[in-house]
């Protein structure tokens, strides 16, 4: 039994019950029946159905006509119409006087179902090609160009570049895979608030996350009003984190996107997390320096700082150190903030350039490298906690 079949057996024996469990059956485009709740019946010729089908017309067989109309019962047969053709009939058992008040009312909800049968799976599809179109897109580059052309002209899409590639995932750990039910809801507020367009973006579910490409081939403000407003939007929601990729301007750059707000989600930094603010950028490029080269040279710093004095006060002496670069070197600013004397924290900072022998460097110098060490450090407490 093919998958129409099962769903239309499915719906005559629920329909039966509102019909004082009367006999219905459904016929397809040949008069053959594939759905009874008399189940002997399925895969028999029904000469009714067949003139349904002809005239486009309802039946009315009575007791007296039966023998024009062989292996059929008394009933009324009518045509199931969807976008104006007719897909199929319907027919229910009883004589005219008992079924004619319900035959009509039979027939609308019968077609009101299959319509929305038809919308449903037209949905599903949809959803399964904008899939596959967002994992070639994310991991198939441009040796899959042909298909991406392809899917896009099944899904009337014209993708908009600079495309920024978006990564929305959980906030908590432990909330059973409930937010994957929670998407399609946040995906539709957004088409309905003009946020989201089909015809340009390109959203669906990867990895137990779900991804957006962004399009972008219009006036540059307005693309950073339309991310700002799809940012608001998910902000305004506790259970999503959001990392966006830098502007992707070839369909190759979508998967270095999807590299870095990947390599982001694995990272502290905050509820939202844009490569194209500065700082975030640089938290990227540090992260990505420690998984080249620079990832031996941090751990042979933190070791030195663990060695001399612990890990407690090793602890205490980079949370000085990343509070006063976050407040921007000012020491007055950094002192108040971490509630200690001026003195306290210089002599801290001290400390950190003595041991990694770097008091004779050039401020930058020794930025760089201690924003490196921290940038190391956050990597080992997201080791540790991987919901951070």
């Amino acid at each position: 039994m093919n998958e129409f079949a099962k769903l239309a057996q499915d719906f005559v024996e629920a329909t039966s019950l509102l019909v004082g469990q009367r006999t219905i059956n459904i016929m397809d485009q040949k008069g053959v029946i594939i759905a009874s709740t008399e189940k002997h019946r399925i895969g028999d010729f029904h000469q009714g159905a067949a003139e349904v089908l002809e005239t486009g017309k309802p039946v009315l067989i009575k007791k007296e006509d039966l023998y024009r109309y062989p292996g059929t019962k008394e009933g009324y047969n009518m045509p199931i119409f969807l976008n104006d053709r007719i897909i199929g009939v319907v027919g229910i058992f009883g004589c005219e006087e008992e079924v004619q008040s319900i035959a009509n009312l039979l027939r609308v909800y019968v077609t009101q179902s299959f319509s929305q049968l038809q919308m449903t799976q037209k949905q599903n599809l949809e959803a399964e090609l904008r899939n596959q179109l967002l994992r070639l897109l994310l991991f198939g580059g441009s040796s899959q160009k042909e298909m991406i052309e392809n899917l896009c002209g099944m899904l009337n899409l014209q993708l908009d570049f600079p495309i920024r590639v978006i990564l929305l995932h959980e906030s908590a750990i432990g909330r059973h895979m409930k937010h994957l039910q929670d998407y399609s809801q946040l995906i539709q507020n957004l088409i309905w608030k003009n946020i989201l367009d089909r015809k340009r973006d390109v959203f669906g579910i990867q990895n137990e996350d779900y991804v957006i490409l962004l399009g972008g081939n219009y006036d540059r403000q307005e693309m950073h009003k339309r991310l700002e407003r799809l940012l608001d939007e998910i902000k305004a929601e506790d259970a999503w984190n959001v990392t966006v990729s830098s502007p992707c301007r070839t369909i190759k750059e979508v998967s270095d996107g999807m590299r870095e707000v990947s390599m982001l989600k694995k990272r502290k930094g905050g509820k939202i997390r844009n490569l194209e603010e500065h700082s975030c950028k640089m938290q990227y490029l540090f992260g990505n320096l420690l998984m080249q080269e620079g990832g031996r040279t941090a751990e042979e710093m933190f070791e030195k700082l663990e060695i001399q004095y612990g890990s407690n006060q090793t602890e205490q002496l980079l949370h000085t150190a990343q509070t006063y670069y976050e407040c921007a070197g000012s020491v007055a600013k950094a002192a108040e903030e971490l509630h200690v004397h001026k003195n306290t924290l210089l002599y801290r900072m001290k400390q950190l350039y003595q041991t990694l022998e770097m008091e004779t460097d050039t401020a930058f110098v020794r930025e760089f490298f201690i924003r490196m060490l921290l940038e190391y450090r956050m990597f080992l407490e997201s080791e540790k906690d991987p919901g951070i």
